[in-house]
């Protein structure tokens, strides 16, 4: 009669005053499981939780498996286009260098053709 008592010391904190003789016991009643039906009941149950959890755990694991291995390609990818842009800055600065040598000889050239300009005017008069 554990479960009476406690049916009848729950319904008095709530408030509520029934009689012991008014509650029912159904500990007894046919189709109502036993405590080690019910344990083995959610034995079960934990069990399917567990199963569950074992198929997210694995579709997790294949995500992050998916993840690092794409990681390691954009990875490699970021390493051949600094590679590449590394080589195109080196191939840039040798342009650059080489439109300074050629800025350079022209100012020359132009010094020049303005020095015999003014030769050839002071020769005409």
């Amino acid at each position: 009669m554990p479960c009476l008592e406690h049916c009848t010391s729950k319904q008095y904190l709530k408030g509520v005053i029934v009689e012991p003789h008014e509650i029912e016991d159904t500990s007894d009643w046919l189709g109502c499981p036993t405590r080690l039906e019910t344990l083995k009941h959610y034995a079960s149950m934990l069990e399917e939780d567990i199963q569950a959890l074992k198929l997210e755990i694995r579709g997790a694991k294949e995500n992050i498996t998916g993840l690092i291995t794409m990681n390691d390609e954009l990875s490699a990818d970021l390493q051949r286009k600094r590679a590449w842009i590394a080589n195109l800055e080196s191939e840039t600065t040798e342009q650059l260098t080489d439109i300074q040598r050629l800025n350079r000889i022209l100012d020359q050239k132009e010094a020049v053709i303005r020095e015999l300009q003014a030769l050839k005017l002071n020769h005409r008069r």
